[in-house]
């Protein structure tokens, strides 16, 4: 089930017989009008855009359009109770009352499963836009659970992007899609919808919060609702309102320099938010953690980097604002972590299976490091980029008892030294059997997204739209 905003370029309205989606002349038109008059709800009731005609209420109307008007009114409703700006009418742009009546027009259209609705617009003056609904007819064959589970989703996802018009239109796709996703949840907790897309995210945590992959509208744009309702759980539901207004000030493109605002707001940094986001995903689905979302259990958790035995080794690259999972099945006594290489911007913290955090680290420099005496069983690390960047940070790294902690003496020496010590694994992380056959024992890393049991399915990771990177080595 897909939705959209359409932008700039201005859409006609379906009634008058062109665009994308519209009427057929062949289409008898009717309306309804919400209970408060604040919706007016255009569909046929016959013709090839005929919609649900059951009237089981004995109003004179069909009850789906009905339900559409009366979701949409509640879901103003709650937007205006939570300090959002309501979406600006034709009116306000002087373009007269083009359904008729000063009411937000939806019209009910088939979209022929291409498509569930899309908020269009009409006219703009500068990046504030007023616009129209196109809502599917009668959402046959979508599956979606229920009539009224449909209405909530579509009229608060769209309704959203209306709210967005009226800060500014031309949001970033992700920040447009995430917030949009975010606010069908804080309309309806605990959504099935926002469930499946904050999963979309979870299988994606190694990618950049603003750089969905290359597709119309990926399930990573949406996903980034999480990290939007992260923000809500840390700083409450007005978190939402002062993004938008914050967006403002930075233009379009400016979600990430609306998101350091806010939180400097609220007296932190995203620096310092980060990557206690990422350690809120780490404790979902079966792990529990010191904190976490209050829907944790209900989310499908995060996506294993990579795992190993007694000694994990990796060549990972940390992307700016991102976080990767490395697992660690520990016979028992000390956890090494070491690095040979400039780790600094990066911040890492070691995590039993189930517990908070034995240590969250940012290094300054190489970095080596011990972990004395941990049970047997199994270990997580999360290692994130907290900050917007240019560049990426491409780490070896090491984790387990077999690292060698005198990387980074090994790393200062003068190599054009006679008395140099022989060439070391620039991690330390060599397990023994791989310093036996002579060589550092080689990480595996799968580049492809999962289909997963009632998840939204993910495509292929593509990073080609990161130009620039930086080498990085560390052990753990």
């Amino acid at each position: 089930m897909w939705w959209m905003i359409v932008g700039a370029a201005f859409a006609d309205r379906p009634d008058e017989g062109s665009g994308l989606f519209s009427f057929d002349a062949a289409d008898v038109l009717a309306y309804t009008d919400g209970p408060t008059g604040m919706v007016r709800v255009h569909y046929s009731i016959d013709g090839p855009n005929v919609t649900r005609l059951d009237d089981e209420d004995g109003s004179g109307a069909p009850d789906f359009p009905e339900l559409i008007a009366e979701t949409a009114e509640d879901v103003l409703r709650f937007y205006d109770e939570q300090g959002f700006l309501s979406p600006l009418s034709e009116a306000d742009l002087g373009l007269g009352e083009l359904g008729g009546s000063p009411a937000f027009d939806f019209y009910l259209v088939d979209f022929g499963n291409s498509s569930t609705g899309n908020f269009a617009i009409d006219a703009c003056a500068g990046s504030q836009c007023a616009g129209h609904m196109l809502i599917e007819n009668d959402f046959a064959g979508f599956g979606f659970s229920s009539l009224a589970f449909a209405a909530r989703v579509l009229c608060s996802h769209e309704l959203f992007h209306a709210v967005q018009a009226a800060y500014i239109a031309d949001q970033s796709i992700w920040f447009s899609e995430g917030t949009a996703t975010w606010a069908v949840n804080q309309y309806d907790p605990g959504s099935r919808d926002f469930l499946g897309f904050a999963n979309a995210y979870l299988d994606e945590t190694d990618r950049s919060l603003d750089r969905p992959p290359a597709a119309p509208v990926p399930a990573f744009a949406y996903g980034t609702a999480l990290f939007f309702q992260y923000l809500t759980e840390r700083f409450g539901p007005g978190t939402g309102p002062d993004l938008q207004q914050a967006l403002t000030d930075f233009g379009s493109d400016g979600g990430i320099d609306a998101i350091i605002d806010v939180i400097a707001q609220n007296g932190s940094t995203l620096e310092a938010e980060w990557p206690r986001f990422a350690r809120w995903n780490l404790a979902t689905g079966f792990r529990t953690g010191d904190e976490s979302y209050p829907f944790a259990d209900l989310l499908g958790g995060i996506r294993t980097t990579t795992s190993g035995e007694t000694a994990l080794v990796d060549d990972n690259r940390f992307y700016p604002l991102a976080a990767s999972y490395f697992r660690l099945e520990h016979p028992g006594g000390d956890v090494n972590f070491a690095s040979a290489e400039d780790l600094t911007g990066l911040t890492f913290s070691l995590h039993p299976e189930n517990g908070a955090a034995l240590e969250i680290w940012s290094p300054q420099g190489p970095d080596a490091r011990t972990f004395p005496s941990l049970d047997a069983g199994r270990y997580w690390l999360v290692g994130s980029y907290p900050a917007p960047a240019a560049q990426s940070v491409k780490a070896e790294f090491c984790l387990g008892r077999d690292c060698d902690l005198s990387v980074i003496d090994d790393a200062n020496a003068d190599s054009g030294s006679p008395d140099a010590p022989e060439p070391q694994p620039r991690s330390g992380c060599a397990t023994t059997d791989a310093a036996t056959a002579g060589g550092r024992a080689p990480a595996a890393r799968l580049w492809f997204g999962r289909v997963r049991a009632a998840r939204v399915r993910v495509g292929v990771i593509d990073h080609a739209e990161v130009a620039v990177t930086a080498q990085a080595e560390f052990c753990l």
